[in-house]
């Protein structure tokens, strides 16, 4: 397998993460690209990171990937990240789509924040909304820890390690959400989490 990804981008993160807490890094190849690369727009034309491809199979979106590398984990004897098939199932995804869309308001934050021209002081809101409530309803049973990780572990910590990457000085969600601060706390010196820290800005 090969995953094309960029160490800046949280998606790509989030699925790097899931390869070594699997141990399936040991069979993937991690080619570095950028949003410019034609090698990534043959894979995904819509260019967007990460992508991965096994064979002829090309999955561009971080949870479509996740979700084939948890088939291959489950195949091997394991169990599933995602819970399928427990009776916590759907408060992980619900915990994971949470995460997720932090993670998506943080990007577009970051992206708008980029424009040359004027920025959108309403999307900028919306997104800061977004990201507020949804960190003030983190669902510490569904996220669990660093000992007994799943889906919404990795995108939580993705998504948290983003804000801190890029938001740092306008969003200290620390203040938001004490007791996840204490949890982001206990697992941002496991290996996991520190071998996907991003290398560049």
């Amino acid at each position: 397998m090969q995953l094309f990804y960029s160490t800046t981008s949280p998606f790509a993160r989030k699925v790097n993460i899931f390869l070594r807490l699997t141990g399936l890094i040991n069979t993937t190849e991690l080619v570095s690209t950028n949003f410019e690369s034609e090698e990534l727009r043959k894979l995904n034309p819509l260019g967007k990171i990460p992508a991965l491809k096994d064979g002829e199979l090309v999955l561009p979106d971080s949870t479509l990937i996740c979700q084939y590398l948890d088939e291959q984990y489950v195949a091997l004897g394991n169990d599933s990240l995602f819970h399928n098939g427990e009776e916590d199932y759907y408060q992980v995804q619900m915990a994971h789509t949470l995460a997720n869309g932090i993670l998506e308001a943080a990007v577009s934050t970051v992206m708008e924040k980029r424009r040359d021209t004027e920025h959108s002081i309403y999307w900028l809101g919306r997104w800061r909304a977004a990201m507020h409530t949804a960190i003030k309803n983190i669902d510490f049973e569904a996220i669990t820890n660093g000992d007994n990780p799943n889906i919404a572990t990795i995108t939580t910590a993705a998504a948290l390690g983003y804000l801190d990457f890029r938001l740092s000085s306008e969003h200290d969600w620390r203040k938001w959400n004490a007791d996840l601060a204490g949890w982001f706390e206990s697992i941002r010196f496991e290996d996991w989490f520190v071998d996907t820290t991003p290398t560049q800005a």
